[in-house]
């Protein structure tokens, strides 16, 4: 019963957190629905358990408990590979906008200084 109204109360809050994050439209519209169908679906399991022996029935896997770990630990790894690529992307991103600063300032320092000869 504790385990349920903590998990169901930082349910709460996570949705309450995400919806700050979308008004302050740090994350769109399509992350917000995805975060809060997430997060409702953490509180409906807390408070029926047996939901998930439901669907683990529908798809095969002999216990619900076991179905949770199952998904969990797939969309950890699919996350993580996301991210990887993301760090690559963005660091493959980084090294061009360095190389093209770097060009930048040597084709300046290259040009001659001019002079004002207005004196």
């Amino acid at each position: 019963m504790l385990f349920q109204i903590a998990l169901v109360s930082f349910a709460a809050f996570a949705i309450f957190k995400t919806w700050k994050q979308f008004s302050a439209r740090k994350i769109s519209k399509y992350w917000f629905i995805v975060a809060v169908l997430f997060w409702v679906v953490v509180a409906v399991v807390a408070i029926v358990p047996e939901a998930t022996n439901i669907v683990a029935d529908y798809v095969g896997v002999g216990r619900g408990a076991d179905l949770v770990v199952y998904t969990g630990l797939v969309s950890l790894f699919y996350i993580a590979h996301r991210l990887m690529l993301r760090q690559h992307q963005l660091s493959d991103e980084m090294t061009e906008l360095v190389r093209q600063i770097a060009i930048e300032k040597a084709h300046m320092s290259s040009l001659p200084e001019q002079t004002n000869t207005a004196d």
